[in-house]
């Protein structure tokens, strides 16, 4: 096996050749990002800073951002015509791809609002009926944010976004409200550099931190086909704008949830010791499952954030940080839109799964769609949406008792609608067969990510949540205290609710172990705002 190693990994450029560093300044125009953690009149959020950082340190390898505001550098001008391309530098379209994380809504009408970290013109929201882009340089609009790009209950990227958009290509962004999470910038470009599209790079980076969230992506073309063909196939910033005569979109959207929640703490908890990961032994096995000619793995590339890939034809493989896997075995058929059953998509998935599982213990935990729609900007001609894809997902079993970090301990298998198995997503792990008891492991072996917030004191999965709550709870709230706020101010505005149907009990991984923790989704923000948020709450309970 010969290694390819790349100092930098792939370029999203179209020329795919950036220039020397001694030319990456920032007035080229290729990128900038907005994020806001504290609000003019919102809740604060506590990931938004890292989201965009995430996503913006993939792409500074090529040329330096144009620009990066946040918190109270981000204002209503950067966001209208008149500013939008201030000193051609600064601003939504300055830069061919630009990236805001914050607080989003959409009122009934389909505008769509974005809170912003202070006041200019004395307005602190961005509106998407006073916007104009797409006329100077943006191309690839990125809203991580709530209720941004709305596709359901008579909403489309047509009615909220038409007016607005004056020639980009594609609009990314969410038909639900999602997680406050710092990882959606970083695990898009993860999953680009694994070989995905622009449009399955984001819809499978937000799968893999919320099953229950919908992302949503829009492309444009002068023809329904050209719309349709970017979604398929787009995988670099292109400053050539297009018509938008046309929009495709395309989300997920969860059908059905197939297990039931292990809600009380196993009876004898232990702490799992896993293997240590061998990135070119599982891009081997993953050659394997695609029956990759032997030649075809001779020669894989390697890239220092730790992605491995190799391709053979239309067949690709690769294998990324923490375990995750991803192979393409085919290209889907999009011309039969007939959905597919529940039952047959799990016993064909189950069927390839359990050929290719590794010993890996599976549960089958859900089913949901890959789902496409299609409009003129007029109006005129909206469609009806249609299934493309039949997506199964299996969690592995540690001893009897799930993996459930998001992203990890995970099989995903996608089928088309004549029932083949087109790609799949494996994140499962080998465990040596080595325990700890509880009583070695009183917290999470670094303590970093969410469980940070977490006690690790209580076995009882409510008492340990409803502490690591209250912790959450206190963080958000010292953060959005100011002078000029009042404390009964602050707590209504944090209103905090369960999610339904949330709360798990399960193993969460990290590193190389995996322990016993509960975990649970609460909503914060009024019940009549649009502005609302979900956050993670994680307590481990191994004392």
């Amino acid at each position: 096996m010969r290694m390819i190693y790349s100092d930098r990994g792939p370029s999203p450029l179209e020329t795919g050749k950036p220039g020397a560093a001694a030319d990456r300044d920032s007035t080229f125009g290729w990128w900038g990002a907005f994020s806001i953690q504290k609000f003019v009149n919102q809740n604060p959020l506590s990931h938004t800073h890292e989201d965009a950082t995430g996503w913006l340190a993939y792409l500074q390898q090529f040329y330096d951002r144009n620009f990066w505001f946040a918190d109270g550098g981000v204002q209503v001008w950067a966001y209208e015509e008149t500013y939008d391309n201030w000193q051609d530098r600064y601003g939504v379209d300055a830069v061919v791809a630009v990236y805001h994380s914050g607080h989003g809504g959409m009122d009934g009408n389909g505008v769509f609002f974005a809170p912003l970290g202070a006041k200019w013109d004395n307005r602190s929201d961005a509106i998407s009926n006073r916007m104009a882009f797409g006329n100077e340089k943006a191309n690839y609009v990125f809203w991580s944010t709530c209720n941004s790009l709305r596709v359901l209950d008579g909403h489309s990227p047509v009615r909220t976004w038409a007016g607005p958009n004056l020639g980009s290509r594609m609009i990314f962004g969410f038909e639900t409200t999602s997680i406050d999470s710092p990882d959606y910038g970083k695990k898009f470009w993860e999953k680009w550099r694994a070989g995905q599209t622009f449009c399955d790079a984001w819809l499978n980076a937000s799968w893999d931190i919320y099953h229950g969230q919908a992302p949503s992506v829009a492309a444009t073309g002068a023809t329904q086909a050209e719309a349709t063909n970017r979604l398929n196939s787009e995988r670099n910033f292109y400053r050539e704008h297009v018509s938008d005569a046309w929009y495709a979109w395309r989300w997920y959207y969860a059908r059905e949830g197939l297990r039931d929640p292990m809600t009380q703490a196993p009876a004898e908890p232990a702490i799992v010791q896993l293997a240590p990961r061998d990135p070119s032994q599982e891009l081997s096995r993953l050659g394997q499952l695609a029956h990759f000619p032997q030649a075809a793995l001779q020669e894989v590339h390697v890239e220092r954030q730790g992605v491995l890939s190799a391709s053979s034809g239309d067949r690709y493989v690769s294998t990324a940080p923490q375990a995750v896997r991803w192979v393409r075995l085919a290209e889907a058929n999009h011309r039969n839109t007939q959905q597919l059953p529940t039952q047959r998509a799990v016993e064909a998935a189950r069927q390839f799964a359990e050929q290719h599982a590794d010993g890996a213990e599976l549960v089958v935990d859900g089913v949901h769609d890959l789902m496409q729609n299609t409009g003129k900007k007029d109006g005129s001609q909206i469609g009806e949406p249609v299934s493309l894809e039949t997506h199964v997902t299996f969690r592995q079993v540690l001893n009897g008792v799930p993996v459930i970090t998001p992203g990890r301990g995970e099989f995903r298998v996608a089928l088309d609608n004549d029932g083949t198995v087109v790609q799949a997503t494996l994140s499962t792990r080998r465990a040596t067969g080595e325990l700890r008891t509880p009583a070695s492991a009183v917290a999470p072996p670094s303590g970093k990510g969410t469980s940070a917030l977490a006690s690790p004191g209580s076995r009882d999965p409510r008492q340990a949540l409803d502490e690591a709550q209250q912790r959450r709870i206190a963080h958000l709230t010292a953060m959005a205290a100011d002078s000029d706020r009042s404390a009964s101010d602050i707590e209504a505005r944090l209103e905090v609710r369960d999610v339904p149907g949330t709360l798990e009990v399960g193993y969460e991984i990290e590193g190389n172990e995996a322990y016993p923790a509960a975990r649970k989704l609460i909503e914060l923000g009024s019940r009549d705002s649009m502005f609302k948020k979900l956050r993670w709450v994680v307590a481990p309970l191994a004392r």
